[in-house]
């Protein structure tokens, strides 16, 4: 490891953001890759920009895998938020710490008869060699072959599939966990499988899975999905978890506002008891079958005196997406479709 390296692994944390910050400062010298949008002190958004937390985060990478934090920023790449590695810098740290890795090549696009392939042959094991081939036979069928970058540079592409393939079966002690290329995670790449394309994802203003997790009622849940809607940062995992909350806090044991009425004498029910029965009974049965924001004239039978009828959500907007099946659910559309008859003859 170069003295470089120890010097970085061996700073302060924040001496390292101090750095990311200052690199990223450098503009058009720092891979589009690593550039996203941001807001400013006013919550405005502005043009991307080389995001000091993306150079921090690839910086820490290629420490991990002891590597110069210049050499770091021109091969990591954060896909989705997940670091990976270019053919040619993966290549570098696995021959770096000590394997043969060789690739060879033969054929042609235009006759179909192209093929790479990668060799590796571990130091602490030179009697075993691992091997990984790549051709567009293999591409079409893994339905790369119509991708534009397989179109115009199908030899690298085999070429580096070949080589993320064999290093992570043979030397996954040397990538530490960071054993794909941008292309690999459908990232738009040059003919090195380089991604210098602008991420679009816009960095969290702020910790939003743990104040989800915070939440207590699922009114401070609303208001904060809201919140996080509003600055245009509700993604689909943030969704998933302010809706499993929802689910939780739903079955926590229900207090009546109105604890004067009766024990089971439903008919004595408030409609906002009615309503936190029904959201209670609905989730113990998998199915949230009443409206959150109150009552719902498609979501329920409220003419039954007793109201215990629970009846099935009409409007099917708020059934567990796990449950019921579509078998079921037609089955219950058949089943509210005969009681409406029955109700108008």
């Amino acid at each position: 490891m170069s003295s470089d390296v120890v010097i970085y692994s061996s700073s302060t944390l924040e001496e390292r953001k101090s750095y990311a910050s200052t690199l990223a400062k450098g503009g058009d010298l720092i891979p589009k890759g690593l550039w996203a949008p941001w807001r400013d002190s006013e919550g405005v958004m502005q043009p991307a920009a080389p995001s000091a937390g993306k150079v921090l985060l690839v910086m820490e990478t290629g420490a991990m895998l002891g590597l110069h934090p210049v050499a770091a920023l021109q091969g990591v790449h954060i896909i989705e938020g997940k670091a990976t590695l270019s053919p040619a810098l993966m290549s570098a740290v696995v021959r770096k710490a000590g394997h043969q890795l060789r690739v060879k090549t033969e054929g042609t696009i235009k006759d179909g008869t192209f093929a790479a392939t990668a060799t590796l042959t571990r130091s602490d094991d030179p009697d075993f060699t691992y091997s990984a081939s790549w051709t567009m036979e293999r591409a079409e069928r893994a339905g790369l072959a119509t991708k534009d970058v397989w179109k115009k540079y199908g030899e690298a592409m085999c070429k580096a599939r070949a080589i993320s393939e064999v290093c992570r079966e043979g030397a996954e002690d040397a990538l530490m966990g960071v054993h794909y290329t941008p292309e690999e995670l459908d990232a738009v790449v040059d003919e090195d499988g380089t991604s210098n394309v602008v991420d679009a994802t816009i960095e969290p203003s702020e910790d939003w899975p743990r104040l989800i997790a915070e939440a207590n009622t699922k009114e401070d849940l609303l208001a904060l999905a809201k919140r996080i809607d509003g600055l245009g940062e509700y993604t689909d995992a943030l969704r998933t978890s302010v809706l499993t909350k929802v689910g939780t806090i739903a079955r926590e044991p229900v207090t009546f506002a109105d604890e004067s009425a009766p024990d089971g004498d439903p008919a004595a029910e408030t409609d906002e008891q009615y309503t936190d029965r029904l959201i209670a009974e609905g989730a113990a049965l998998g199915k949230n079958r009443q409206c959150s924001i109150g009552y719902h004239d498609e979501c329920s039978d409220r003419e039954d005196e007793t109201h215990t009828h629970l009846g099935v959500c009409k409007c099917e907007c708020h059934l567990d997406p796990a449950a019921p099946s579509e078998v079921e659910m037609a089955a219950i559309r058949a089943e509210n479709d005969a009681a409406s008859q029955a109700d108008e003859s």
